[in-house]
């Protein structure tokens, strides 16, 4: 992993995190720095203990001897029995803390995966829909619902580098008053071998990461492709050809997987067994140097539990930077995704009680040529228009514009004389109600499909039901209650159409557009519903695009569309 990459992590989490979010990182930073300071006093207690078990003289001299007399100790004995027991309730205190810090350091990591998977979800439904249907439906729901486990991840990774930093350089500052010469030599032989043992590791991590990244984003966009088609893939019979393609990406993804977590352990065992054999070789010297055993047992515990916590927490380090790296391109990936461009939308009042207008509307996708070229039309209310033309006219793009899903590139929609801006946008959007030609329902009862996440109203989803004709079949079934299945699957091409009908019903629009809405089905079946979304709209304005002549009969005006433009 480059340095620089590294050094982007804090301005890219600065950049996602919420303020709330960024005070909560302050507290666990300084509760981070109180573990490492018990972690260190917990060391530190260590060798004056033995100094004064090994030796209870030392308390008649410096610092002991200060110490005997402020709690007003007689007998040594006595001082050390309560030296002991002093120690023994601080670890038990540090267990506690250590308990508590690991509770709300997985708490905060969690909040804050729950935090950027709602404000990425938030996201990607503010972006504007030509950019939108250019993106993969299964690399979306992959990204916000394991990118940001990812991206949560790494941020505890950070705090935790961070705690076994800390905890290292107080340990070191103890070993350096201990004996600076030693602790030199210690530390240049130890960076050596970290650094070496740190870039040799993290960049096989990174890549490693990003190949697994692609890997699970290519698993998930097959899974979407392979039971969105499901029918197509049993009638073709080429499930070997999913198969394969589904197996190569898992494939990867658990290469990638294995290296990196296997690269994971090889840091703990290779630093432990040198850090044995350093820690034989320190005691080798500190015996040829000092010579006293009354000197050399303190100093040798001294070092001996230093190094005891030292070597694990720069293993632990080293370890969270492979998973920093390994997690780095989920960090990019998530910050790319909540930089997209985004729409601000608001709901202010808009009327519509006389006529809407397209006036002069340019409109092109992100790639491609003009869709759309000064284009105008005016629908005055309560009148029934049909919108027809040869397919790729742009008919559906138009529509799409009236509805306020599109933005033109340029001209503009207006709602009897008020230009529709993203300030009202909202409020112009409840007035319509949309039938597209593929109903998607999703897998639940029709009361779920039918009120689709608004506000809940029996009395009118039952009315919605009955102006759709399909209450009466529904109530041989369990009524609003009936499961649907995925897709629709346990329904008919003519009843799904009719919830569809009735979800567009629900919200009582005063537009009712119809997206070649009748197209997949039979004559019979279209020329009922037909007749039926006739006798409902009788109040409401009324657009629609068809191929077929008949399905657009009934309309008080026909407007053909020919390359983008009006033509009739």
């Amino acid at each position: 992993m480059q340095v620089s990459s590294l050094l982007s992590i804090p301005k890219k989490l600065n950049r996602l995190l919420t303020k709330r979010q960024k005070i909560f990182l302050f507290i666990l930073l300084l509760l981070t720095i109180f573990l490492s300071l018990v972690e260190t006093a917990g060391i530190s207690a260590i060798m004056p203990f033995i100094t004064v078990a090994s030796n209870p003289d030392v308390l008649n001299e410096g610092y002991y001897k200060y110490a005997f007399d402020l709690f007003g100790f007689t007998d040594k004995n006595a001082f050390i029995i309560f030296f002991g027991l002093v120690i023994i309730i601080f670890y038990v205190f540090r267990s506690f803390y250590n308990i508590l810090y690991t509770y709300i350091l997985n708490r905060y990591s969690l909040g804050t995966y729950r935090i950027l998977s709602l404000n990425l979800f938030k996201i990607f439904c503010s972006i504007p829909y030509k950019n939108f249907v250019q993106k993969n439906a299964g690399e979306i729901i992959q990204t916000i619902n394991t990118e940001t486990v990812k991206v949560s991840r790494l941020l505890m990774f950070c705090l935790q580098v961070f705690s076994e930093l800390f905890t290292v350089l107080l340990l070191y500052s103890l070993l350096i008053i201990v004996n600076w010469r030693m602790s030199l030599i210690l530390t240049a032989i130890l960076l050596v071998v970290t650094l070496i043992v740190l870039v040799s590791l993290v960049e096989i991590s990174r890549r490693q990461g990003k190949k697994t990244t692609e890997a699970v984003l290519r698993q998930s966009r097959i899974l979407h492709e392979a039971f969105y088609n499901y029918k197509f893939i049993k009638l073709r019979g080429n499930e070997r050809d999913f198969y394969e393609s589904y197996d190569s990406s898992a494939r990867s993804a658990v290469r990638a997987s294995i290296i990196s977590t296997t690269l994971g352990v090889l840091p703990r065992n290779f630093l432990e067994n040198f850090g044995f054999s350093l820690l034989i070789c320190i005691i080798v010297f500190i015996t040829w140097s000092m010579g006293t055993p009354e000197v050399i047992i303190p100093v040798i515990s001294m070092y001996a539990l230093a190094l005891y916590r030292m070597l694990p927490a720069i293993t632990r380090m080293l370890s969270y930077f492979n998973e920093i790296a390994f997690n780095y391109n989920a960090l990019d990936l998530y910050y790319n995704s909540m930089n997209q461009e985004v729409e601000k939308e608001d709901d202010i009042k808009l009327d519509f009680k006389k006529s809407f207008t397209v006036d002069s509307v340019d409109f092109k996708y992100n790639t491609g040529n003009d869709v759309l070229k000064n284009t105008s039309l005016e629908v005055i209310k309560g009148e029934s228009i049909a919108i027809t033309g040869e397919s790729g006219s742009g008919k559906s793009t138009l529509v799409d514009i009236i509805i306020g899903i599109h933005k033109p590139n340029s001209g503009n929609l207006y709602s009897d004389g008020v230009r529709i801006t993203n300030e009202n946008i909202r409020s112009w959007r409840k007035k319509i109600g949309y039938i597209p030609q593929n109903i998607y329902l999703f897998d639940g009862t029709v009361a779920d499909n039918v009120t689709f996440s608004a506000e809940y109203n029996e009395e009118r989803l039952i009315e919605s039901l009955k102006m759709a004709n399909i209450w009466d079949f529904l109530l041989k079934n369990d009524g609003i209650n009936t499961q649907v299945g995925e897709g629709g699957i346990q329904l008919s091409g003519g009843q799904k159409q009719r919830i569809g009908i009735a979800r567009a019903l629900y919200t009582n629009p005063e537009i009712l557009v119809l997206d070649e809405a009748t197209s997949s089905l039979d004559n019979e079946t279209e020329s009922k519903i037909m007749d039926e979304i006739y006798d409902l709209s009788r109040d409401k304005t009324l657009i629609i695009i068809a191929h077929r002549l008949s399905t657009v009969e009934r309309c008080n005006r026909k407007i053909l569309l020919d390359n983008g433009a009006i033509i009739e």
